[in-house]
């Protein structure tokens, strides 16, 4: 079996330089990508000596942890590491310097990254599918995972925050596409005090697919009351570009997001649903109609898009824990809201999806970019 190998850091590693969000989405402009580090997050190229190799990780999973400074930092600053790596024996290795911190653990089958903050609040990202697999707050669990899926690289997660990209759905590529079944790199220096940033890009397994050069990255941050994400997709080629890839592209993607509860049944979905354009893919064929109210109740087995509702804010009212509000901003437009009720070997009576997505086409011309983020915000049943 092979291990898993922790790279020491490369001026070759590309890593987004600090910028804030784009806020806007003229897709169709040719404008430079905007990573979205924070401005605090500035880029720094640290030693980290020699590859430290761990065992314990499946068959060619490899982690490289890689950084690039474009500001200078002292020289007792670089020579601190800036991320806590377990070893499978239980030991560390690295250091965190406030109340939030991001450790990567690669004891079990697939390495993992564990962002804490205030010894309260917890969060799981699997590097495979790039997927959040747990949110806790102060102890409760907000995330579920099917007690059906695999967590070791033969399928998907079914569970947490899965991406669907760049096709939702059944199409022309896989079920959901491909981004959820690939290893993600996560990028070492922005990956600190309750942060992970991983960035996934096109290879000849992904062209052999959808014939596309693309970037994507997703940066997973930890704060004192929220789980906040934020998906960004590049088009990294330029325009000028006479390459195969170099070309427009264009994708749908969501957050395939299962959220845990008590008992389904008596969950309400509430939010600025009444009137929008609502597709029960339940019935056959699907059928279109108008939605008549703003509170969804599962009672049976579920699948309806609400279309262009988001941006904007949807609250999970669970009886047993309390209410999680979802604020979806950015590129996220529609509500997907699904359950297998009754599916016992799915465990469908301990979780709901409630899907942020972007279900019509994006396109993106060389050199432009799109994002969209989600914020998590628990609010516990006193």
């Amino acid at each position: 079996m092979a291990g898993l190998f922790v790279l020491p850091a490369s001026a070759d590693a590309f890593v987004s330089p600090a910028a804030e969000p784009r806020r806007h989405h003229d897709f169709r402009r040719g404008s430079a990508a905007q990573p979205f580090t924070s401005s605090e997050a500035v880029l720094s190229r640290i030693s980290l000596g020699a590859a430290l190799q761990v065992m314990g990780a499946t068959a060619g999973a490899c982690l490289a942890v890689a950084g690039l400074r474009r500001t200078r930092r002292s020289a007792q600053n670089l020579a601190k590491p800036r991320l806590l790596v377990q070893r499978c024996d239980g030991s560390s290795w690295g250091s965190n310097r406030s109340d939030a911190s991001t450790s990567v653990d690669t004891s079990g089958p697939l390495p993992i990254v564990k962002l804490s903050f205030g010894g309260t609040d917890e969060a799981i990202v699997n590097l495979f599918g790039g997927c959040v697999t747990s949110y806790k707050h102060c102890g409760v669990e907000w995330l579920a995972v099917r007690p059906d899926a695999k967590l070791d690289g033969s399928k998907p997660i079914s569970g947490g925050l899965p991406h669907c990209f760049p096709q939702f759905g059944p199409g022309v590529i896989q079920q959901h596409g491909f981004a959820r079944n690939l290893m993600w790199k996560l990028l070492e220096e922005p990956s600190e005090d309750g942060v992970c940033v991983m960035e996934l890009t096109d290879n000849e397994e992904t062209r052999k697919m959808w014939p596309f050069s693309f970037r994507a990255e997703y940066r997973v941050e930890l704060l004192e009351d929220r789980l906040k994400t934020t998906l960004l997709i590049e088009n990294p080629v330029k325009a000028t570009s006479v390459e195969p890839c170099g070309k427009e592209f264009f994708f749908t993607a969501a957050l395939h997001s299962y959220y845990g509860v008590g008992n389904v049944g008596a969950c309400k979905i509430v939010g600025k649903l009444m009137g929008s354009e609502k597709l029960d893919k339940t019935e056959d064929p699907p059928k279109m109609s108008k939605a008549t109210s703003d509170t969804i109740q599962i009672s049976k087995f579920t699948e309806e898009i609400y279309k262009d509702v988001l941006p904007g804010q949807v609250a999970l009212q669970d009886p047993s824990k309390g209410e999680l509000e979802i604020i979806s901003s950015g590129g996220w437009k529609d509500v997907v809201v699904w359950n297998p009720y009754g599916d016992d070997k799915m465990g469908a009576d301990g979780f709901v999806c409630v899907e942020s997505a972007a279900l019509e086409p994006v396109t993106l011309i060389p050199g432009a970019c799109w994002d969209a983020t989600l914020e998590l915000v628990p609010k516990q049943k006193q």
